[in-house]
């Protein structure tokens, strides 16, 4: 049942800025076919096909985003970004045709209130980005999460994601984590998805709100954490005693392995003590992003509804 992977850390210096699906059914243009049935890579800037009205294939050259930037898909994920973050907002793609969407329409009159440029273009330019709905959102990176600013909390959870590569499960994890009150995510800097389009577009408006660390080593901000009380639990089959027969402190991390391999075993030994949650079989495991829900769920019960 080992659910998750390891990763290493580095000082606030070294600390670099994260790169940059659930929701609704896709939008469906004029046509009836749906918008962005398929895409490209998100930060390719080689031609792409379309077919025109006459049947031919006809290339549409596409445009160039710088890689600091951050691409937002998906229709909670582009208006929580709007609403949330205007400023960080700098263009938004929008299909050529979607006055006839009354949820585009919707996110084209918040975009012009919030006074954030729209550009038209052709539905073959935002097939790059598989399952946009329609619109694009091109912006900067949000502030990096800095532990400093937890370390005299009360009560606080965090979140260390080891390795993980799969951008539903991230998404998800982001998503789930939003909900749940986390304060802030770390993540390694190599072998581990960044903030793509399809993580903005599953966290379905989460990313706006968690603010997410990536760092080449997990030593430094953890111990920092420990130094102020937080206790580190990591989820692994290896655990001694599962997650309901363990009392939480108010002030925890978790950490959550990759989806193959678990922890590493340089994170694994950086955590305070092991903990499995319990499964009826032992040749399987849980999802990560459902561990942490169900992590999550049972740290929110212990520490705020444990007396009711």
């Amino acid at each position: 049942m080992e659910l998750y992977k390891r990763d290493s850390m580095k000082t606030k210096s070294q600390y670099k800025k994260p790169s940059s699906s659930f929701g609704r059914p896709p939008l469906r243009s004029p046509s009836g076919k749906p918008y962005g049935a398929r895409g490209a890579g998100a930060h390719s800037n080689r031609n792409i096909t379309s077919p025109s009205e006459n049947g031919p294939v006809k290339a549409v050259k596409a445009d160039l985003i710088p890689k600091d930037k951050r691409v937002i898909i998906g229709t909670h994920s582009v208006l929580e970004a709007v609403r949330i973050n205007p400023k960080s907002v700098e263009q938004a793609w929008m299909v050529k045709g979607w006055e006839s969407s009354h949820e585009l329409r919707e996110l084209g009159d918040l975009l012009k209130h919030r006074k954030i440029e729209i550009v038209i273009k052709e539905a073959a330019v935002l097939e790059r980005f598989h399952g946009n709905q329609g619109a694009v959102l091109i912006a900067k990176p949000l502030p990096e999460f800095d532990i400093n600013d937890v370390l005299s909390a009360e009560e606080a959870c965090i979140l260390v994601v080891d390795g993980l590569e799969d951008p539903h499960n991230f998404g998800a994890i982001i998503r789930t984590a939003w909900l749940m009150g986390v304060k802030g995510i770390l993540t390694p800097l190599d072998r581990a998805v960044g903030l793509t389009p399809s993580v903005h577009k599953v966290a379905c408006g989460g990313v706006e709100h968690v603010p997410v660390l990536t760092t080449t080593h997990f030593g430094n901000p953890l111990e920092e954490l420990k130094k102020n009380g937080f206790w580190v639990y990591g989820l692994s089959h290896k655990g001694k005693t599962n997650i309901y027969q363990q009392k939480l402190s108010k002030k925890i991390v978790w950490v959550i392995g990759s989806e193959d391999k678990g922890m590493r075993s340089t994170t694994e030994k950086l955590c305070d003590e092991l903990v499995q949650i319990p499964q009826a079989s032992v040749d399987a495991s849980y999802n990560a992003s459902v561990a942490t829900a169900i992590a999550l769920t049972e740290t929110t019960r212990q520490i705020k509804y444990s007396k009711i």
